[in-house]
């Protein structure tokens, strides 16, 4: 009877020891470090594509790990940033406005020369190694991510270019330690975040006019054409129009403005076409209009001396030629 308690008891005691084996165990994956990761949008603003200045924009990314265990002095986060719903093109990532694309590239560091990218495609760049200090449990800490937005896009059309990244390429692998080794870092836990990258591309016209000279008349008893040529580059998608004014003399009619030499006057015309039919002047039809290509398109002014009688001397006029686009 003894025999059979003292039996009993060895097997309550080697279940009770089990128990607080498995109970051990469980306490110390409790203690595992729990991280998340918040990032914000990265948003270019306006871009002039015609300017060829490039763009910048900056991200914070924040992180926040809790349960970090008593004896880990660090936690280590390998960064993972996939292309985005806008696609690549070359390695270089792309926003979209419809068919339209605007080249960026996403960095590590505030020179804009370290790639941010993922390890399973470093055509982007390689993850970002990111070690955060621990304390009492937690690890804390906020890294900035920085864009560029490269110049000489002038194909771009205008409009609001976005590239969204899922959670699916937002990937930062972690663990506790200073090891974690981010070119194979799958092995780590996961934490997943979203954000966006945007730009807006603004209207702009860039223009230059050449003179128009008439040349050396004697009498001037036949009509006197000469040319000359107004150059506009403009945003694709933009629509602008080209105004001239009615010269020093601020005529009202396209084809009367006057050239000066002292107090004598010599009437002159400016047109949109050769055979002198299409007044330009600074209102309503004697605009000439057009559509942004983002290259130059060289528009002719064609100017037109009617016969008149004139003073010897040399005629000048000075005429302000406006664009106005949207």
């Amino acid at each position: 009877m003894r025999y059979a308690s003292l039996k009993r008891l060895r097997t309550l005691l080697l279940q009770a020891g089990i128990g607080l084996l498995l109970y051990g165990a469980g306490a110390a994956d409790a203690a595992a470090a729990s991280c998340t990761v918040d990032i914000d949008s990265a948003n270019f603003g306006n871009v002039d594509t015609l300017s060829g200045a490039s763009a910048d924009a900056t991200a914070q990314v924040s992180i926040s790990c809790s349960g970090v265990s008593a004896n880990a002095t660090a936690v280590t986060l390998c960064g993972n940033l996939g292309s985005g719903s806008g696609g690549t093109s070359g390695g270089t990532r792309t926003m979209r406005s419809g068919a339209n694309e605007l080249g960026y590239q996403l960095y590590a560091d505030a020179g804009r020369a370290t790639r941010w990218g993922s390890y399973d495609d470093t055509t982007l760049g390689q993850p970002r190694t990111i070690r955060i200090a621990a304390s009492d449990g937690e690890a804390n800490g906020v890294v900035t991510l920085y864009g560029a937005l490269s110049a000489g896009q002038t194909s771009a059309g205008t409009g609001t270019y976005l590239s969204s990244f899922t959670t699916g390429e937002v990937r930062f692998y972690y663990e506790e330690g200073s090891t974690l080794d981010c070119t194979a870092p799958t092995s780590a836990t996961l934490a997943q975040a979203s954000f966006t990258v945007q730009a807006t591309v603004a209207a702009n016209c860039l223009i230059a006019v050449s003179n128009l000279d008439f040349g050396l008349h004697g009498l001037i008893d036949s009509e006197v054409t000469a040319s000359g040529g107004v150059d506009v580059t403009c945003t694709p998608n933009s629509t602008y129009s080209i105004a001239m004014d009615g010269g020093l003399a601020a005529a009202t009619n396209p084809e009367q403005r006057l050239m000066r030499s002292g107090t004598n006057t010599i009437a002159y015309g400016l047109y949109a076409d050769q055979a002198h039919s299409r007044p330009w002047g600074a209102t309503g039809s004697a605009l000439v209009s057009g559509t942004g290509a983002g290259a130059v398109q060289s528009i002719p002014v064609f100017g037109r001396v009617a016969p008149q009688p004139a003073a010897v001397g040399n005629y000048t006029d000075t005429v302000i030629v406006t664009v106005t686009y949207f």
